[in-house]
């Protein structure tokens, strides 16, 4: 396939134009008698070659520039470090709270939700060969971003998840939806869910063997970032009794995670430093060699075009401003 392409192709039936050099030679016979003894001028005759053959490629420049020309968007491989990630961002009315449990509205800078975005936006500039995928979920899942690698897309994807959540934290649609991202991409390189998240609710037993299933299938490794409040035990660390998946649900998910037989790794955050250090530990884990394809935009041609027959047509103006149209009678 052709990597050229051209915005106003009908333009291009302008080339013949090329051929009129060689057709009519543009310039005007001057009257004098008896030139026919006169020698050939071979000097004379190379000149006018490259004459014609330099208003032919400057008529073809300009016919050119006038269709606008531009190389095609590609897609080059290349092979760079990083992961394919697909962000997981809890949207629960919990993560309207701040770390110590207070309600806040959902633009509130100091609520875990404006922290976990914050947070997320560096993690993703510094990584710039990843490739990002974004879901939301509360109650219900939602389907933000595909896996991409443009860069501001996908920062505009997480800015726009400043609104106030809604709604309660059903982590396990979330995850089936994110693992369906991966379904759609060949495996190129380290696949990665970052589960950012402040509990959950249970699990059904179904729904276990299906996330484990896909979890194995796709080979997908899991990172859970859960952002504790003093309301919340600890999953690292829980109390020795009292458990039940009504009162403390975070405790059986993480066991539930433990059970899926991918890398799998928790980590507790209880404070906005504590989210940027688990945010800045997940990026030093996932930094394998990746396969993936560089998207080149397209690429205006027209005013190199556009230089090239300004370039042709400037010693055609000097060769006019030389050529004389008549003979000069000696003054006495």
């Amino acid at each position: 396939m052709s990597l050229l392409g051209f915005s106003h192709p009908l333009w291009l039936a302008a080339l013949a134009l090329a051929l009129i050099p060689y057709v009519y030679g543009g310039r005007h016979p001057i009257p004098y008698p008896a030139l026919a003894w006169m020698p050939r001028d071979e000097r004379f005759s190379h000149l006018e070659g490259w004459r014609r053959l330099l208003t032919a490629a400057f008529l073809a420049a300009l016919a050119i520039a006038l269709a606008g020309p531009y190389l095609k968007a590609q897609k080059v491989p290349r092979l760079g470090r990083g992961a394919h990630i697909v962000l997981t961002i809890d949207r629960s009315s919990s993560m309207n709270e701040d770390f110590s449990g207070h309600y806040l509205s959902g633009d509130a800078q100091g609520s875990k939700s404006a922290a976990a975005r914050r947070l997320l936006l560096e993690f993703v500039r510094r990584r710039p060969q990843d490739l990002f995928a974004l879901v939301a979920f509360s109650t219900a899942p939602v389907h933000v971003l595909s896996l991409t690698q443009d860069r501001r897309a996908v920062e505009a994807a997480i800015e726009a998840l400043g609104t106030r959540g809604r709604g309660v934290t059903n982590i396990a649609p979330g995850l089936m939806m994110a693992l369906s991202e991966f379904g759609r991409q060949p495996a190129t390189g380290a696949r990665v869910i970052l589960l950012v998240s402040d509990g959950g609710t249970h699990i059904e037993a179904d729904t276990q063997e299906r996330l484990r299933r896909a979890f194995q299938d796709l080979g997908v490794r899991l990172y859970w970032i859960y952002l504790r409040n003093p309301r919340s035990i600890s999953v690292l660390h829980p109390p020795k009794r009292n458990l039940s998946e009504t009162s403390t649900p975070e405790y059986f998910i993480h066991q539930f995670f433990q059970t899926l037989g991918i890398p799998y790794q928790v980590f507790e955050a209880d404070n906005p430093a504590a989210l940027a250090q688990a945010i800045e530990t997940v990026g030093r884990l996932e930094n394998r060699p990746l396969r993936y394809f560089e998207i080149l935009p397209r690429r205006d041609l027209t005013p190199w075009a556009i230089a090239l027959a300004l370039l042709l047509g400037l010693p055609l103006l000097l060769w006019h401003a030389l050529e004389i149209d008549r003979w000069f009678e000696p003054t006495s």
